[in-house]
């Protein structure tokens, strides 16, 4: 797989993508069936066809190459793999939030090297790859993205998220908040995966990190992310490889060990 290939197979990735925002943007607001995955996990028909959008492009795109989606679900895969969450934010699409994304991720042996996420319903792409660097795109003006300088906690805005079992598992990021909140300028929560990486892609975050996250929510944003220069490890300080739960610390670099720490102390009670 040579640079120009990669970049090629993004420009793919990136109609994909906004064909299939098109999509969920003609449905946002306009109702449509919503089951429950979970408790709190909801699904709709619109994550389906977008899924199934994406998927059917893909597969006539790069026949050789893995698919995992979430919906149709698939295993962490070796080799080449595309790793797909066609409406990141699913909840906030079901309430009317305008906070939802497309991810389309490419990992190649569960490492994430390239990614898109297109938001519709503001209007936002981001995309990136290994060598080739990240970048935004509004109203088909394309500026290229890089983390932020900022090198203090204290005035920082850094993001989070908490899982869909927080209610029943006591490792439900709740102590993690509770000691970093008081440390920072601002903390967000999106409610998208996908959206907080680009964020740090883009420099508006400083600092990003979230547990129990599928390949699915990771691959995209931690590749864009990376392409932009950011620091991404796992709470321990380790590389970032796919796998079925996902812990990521995603930073500028420059706040990543302290904010690495803190979410490690906060967590020390934990058995």
């Amino acid at each position: 797989m040579t640079t120009s290939e990669l970049e090629r197979w993004i420009d793919e990735a990136r109609a994909i993508a906004f064909d299939a925002g098109q999509l969920l943007a003609r449905a946002w607001r306009r109702g449509g069936r919503v089951t429950q995955k979970g408790a709190i996990d909801l699904v709709t028909e619109h994550d389906l066809a977008s899924e199934a959008l994406i998927t059917a492009r893909l597969r006539a795109a790069f026949p050789e190459h893995t698919i995992v989606a979430e919906e149709a679900g698939g295993e962490i895969a070796r080799g080449l793999a595309w790793y797909v969450d066609p409406l990141d934010g699913t909840t906030n699409f079901a309430h009317g939030h305008f906070v939802f994304s497309v991810s389309i991720g490419l990992a190649r042996d569960g490492v994430p090297i390239g990614g898109v996420v297109h938001a519709p319903a503001i209007g936002i792409t981001w995309w990136g790859a290994e060598g080739i660097g990240a970048f935004r795109s509004v109203g088909g003006v394309i500026e290229q993205c890089r983390v932020s300088e900022n090198d203090t906690l204290g005035s920082s805005i850094i993001a989070t998220g908490f899982p869909y079992d927080r209610a029943i598992d006591p490792d439900n990021n709740l102590r993690e908040s509770a000691r970093i909140i008081p440390q920072v300028q601002g903390i967000r929560r999106l409610g998208s995966a996908a959206m907080d990486l680009v964020l740090v892609a883009d420099g508006t975050y400083d600092g990003y990190w979230e547990q129990k996250l599928a390949p699915w929510d990771l691959c995209a944003g931690a590749a864009i992310a990376k392409a932009a220069g950011a620091t991404l490890t796992d709470y321990e300080g380790g590389a970032i490889t796919l796998r079925p739960k996902n812990r990521v610390v995603c930073t500028n670099g420059r706040v990543h060990e302290v904010l690495r720490r803190e979410v490690l102390a906060a967590r020390a009670d934990l058995a």
